[in-house]
């Protein structure tokens, strides 16, 4: 099969990584008036870092994002992404991978099937992507039904922000990168596309009670919805961990951070709460790491 372009999917795009969900129901739970999005500061030595997780897929509601890291900003050196956002969509050539349509019962075919007539989504091409590609169509195209927009998304404003005040825009890794980890999952992904598959009826409730947990700074309430999640040991090394610890050393290099600047930077909110987070690596190497924002409790249903 020919390679095809990415462009028409973000490849970070599915429940856990990108945390990207539906306009709340103010009658579902508390007000926000006095809560945010969590935001760490880290010191060591003479290097400041300000962290932010992130939702990937946004809309206006969402901003503006914590007094203290837009003043935190202005005043850094540079912004630190997962990866440009605004970089070309490299190419893809699955001819070599497992395909979707090898690795479902009947039963979840016909589940696939289902979900794509409710996206208005092509069938036949989600079956002859591999698994991992049709989760995150899956995801993407439901995400943009519900009124969500890369443009809008937290890294993509913090980008904008970035280059409105000529500040250097770095990244832990490339577009090409991030393709190579998602092409190299276990069984092509098998695990995203399922548990996409088998949540698909709750999720609606689940992002809801996410995006809510998120601009609350909930952390505890994150963690409980993230535990709820179906990714295998391997999927969560590969998504998480192991990038998690590369991250951190990284942080760490001279030859990428000053010992002496200050720098913004935003990731995935998984990858700072939870086990082995980047929070995590940075605190055992030595950063004092301070919570400071306001968070509360959000009181969803889920």
């Amino acid at each position: 099969m020919p390679s095809i372009s990415i462009k028409r999917f973000n490849m970070k795009n599915w429940v856990q990584l990108i945390v990207s969900f539906l306009a709340i129901p103010t009658t579902l739970f508390s007000a926000t008036l006095h809560a945010d999005p969590m935001v760490w500061k880290a010191i060591k030595d003479n290097q400041q870092l300000m962290l932010i997780g992130t939702i990937h897929l946004g809309q206006k509601s969402m901003y503006p994002l914590p007094s203290q890291l837009e003043q935190f900003m202005k005043q850094s050196d540079g912004l630190i992404l997962e990866a440009d956002v605004n970089a070309p969509p490299p190419k893809i050539d699955f001819s070599h991978a497992t395909l979707t349509v090898n690795i479902l019962t009947s039963e979840q075919r016909k589940k696939l099937e289902d979900i794509a007539t409710e996206l208005t989504l092509d069938t036949t091409a989600l079956l002859h992507f591999p698994p991992w590609l049709t989760a995150i169509s899956i995801e993407n195209q439901a995400f943009q039904t519900l009124g969500y927009d890369a443009n809008l998304g937290v890294d993509s404003v913090l980008a904008d922000q970035a280059q409105a005040l000529k500040l250097p825009l770095l990244t832990f890794e490339t577009i090409t990168q991030q393709l190579n980890m998602l092409q190299n999952l276990p069984e092509d992904g098998k695990s995203l596309l399922l548990d996409t598959l088998e949540s698909w009826h709750e999720e609606k409730g689940f992002y809801q009670c996410m995006i809510q947990r998120w601009q609350d700074g909930d952390k505890s309430g994150l963690l409980k919805l993230l535990s709820l999640g179906g990714w295998d040991e391997d999927t969560s090394q590969s998504l998480l961990y192991s990038r998690n610890q590369i991250w951190s050393d990284k942080i760490q290099d001279p030859t990428f951070l000053s010992p002496k600047g200050q720098y913004v930077i935003a990731v995935g909110t998984l990858h700072l709460i939870g086990e082995n987070s980047l929070i995590e690596h940075l605190e055992k190497d030595g950063y004092h790491i301070e919570l400071i924002t306001q968070s509360q409790s959000s009181h969803c249903r889920i």
